[in-house]
């Protein structure tokens, strides 16, 4: 295992197993706590140059109908997902992209804000859409404090660097009581842990995507996550990440026998995950701790 991560990023412990390599990615676990991540990330100028669209990265989500269609079906659902638990606020939309999302929300009455590390990405949201985006990450001087109500990461919590450290600047820019959603991979749904198991036999595991995702996340893990950056956690959503995402269009699953018995064992693992409480695709939503609250155990409540 090729082992550049000194400590994990969430307990801090030092004692990993190593899972699997993946193009050229080294997947590891912590096992105090759990945490998936890649051993040997990208550098800083490695993680610039993938997310801009010289490398492709979302060089077409705004001219491209099919992209454009599924990114709006899926910001329509977290826009669903959302006002579940609160109706208006202020917003920031972390990782807003090309902001799809903020969109959405903003044709919903969400007059929101977001934050974009790729430097075209964001331009195409001020300049395409007229929408408030900064570009960059997070730091303690990005906002004033009390700034938000709602903070959201639409599958961005698993690029990060760090996300404990992130998660709490988040705290620093909310108002007491504030919301913060996370919606990543979960790494421990029904498809993702049984696949695991033969990760090693098959040379493959389709759920993990580096070096794009650094981290990936159970519930159990996000859940800690949440609490150790200073709220308790009200709600997990289980979810699927659509099958034409993870295993290609109909045509494609016939390309090789492998391929094929491969999506016949775990595509209905997917369709089943979230029945059963263990999909694929999990949202997380937490309440900012008050600064005289203890942190409780804050189990989740699965929805």
């Amino acid at each position: 295992m090729n082992l550049a991560v000194e400590a994990c990023k969430l307990c801090g412990r030092a004692h990993f197993d190593a899972l699997l390599n993946k193009d050229g990615f080294d997947l590891a676990r912590c096992r105090a706590c759990g945490l998936i991540f890649v051993s040997n990330p990208p550098t800083d100028e490695q993680r610039a140059h993938l997310y801009s669209f010289e490398s492709g990265y979302h060089a077409v989500l705004d001219v491209d109908e099919a992209s454009k269609a599924f990114h709006e079906r899926e910001a329509a659902l977290n826009l669903r997902v959302l006002r579940r638990h609160v109706q208006t606020g202020r917003l920031l939309d972390i990782g807003c992209s090309t902001g799809i999302f903020l969109n959405a929300a903003r044709a919903s009455g969400w007059p929101g804000q977001g934050l974009e590390y790729s430097s075209d990405s964001s331009k195409i949201a001020r300049e395409a859409h007229g929408l408030d985006v900064k570009t960059g990450e997070l730091r303690a001087d990005s906002y004033p404090p009390n700034s938000f109500d709602v903070v959201t990461f639409w599958d961005v919590i698993e690029h990060l660097p760090d996300p404990l450290a992130t998660l709490s600047l988040v705290g620093g820019i909310m108002a007491p009581g504030g919301l913060l959603v996370l919606k990543t991979p979960n790494a421990d749904g029904l498809y993702p842990r049984l696949s695991l198991r033969l990760a090693h036999r098959l040379g493959f595991w389709g759920h993990a995507e580096p070096p794009g995702h650094l981290y990936q996340f159970s519930v159990a893990t996000l859940t800690r996550l949440a609490q150790q950056a200073g709220f308790d956690v009200v709600a997990v959503h289980h979810q699927r990440i659509p099958v034409s995402y993870s295993f290609g269009s109909v045509r494609g699953w016939f390309r090789s026998l492998k391929w094929a018995a491969y999506c016949a064992a775990f595509i209905p693992l997917v369709w089943m995950g979230p029945l059963l409480r263990q999909g694929d695709d999990q949202v997380l939503v937490a309440r900012r701790r008050s600064e005289r609250a203890t942190a409780g155990p804050g189990a989740a409540r699965p929805a």
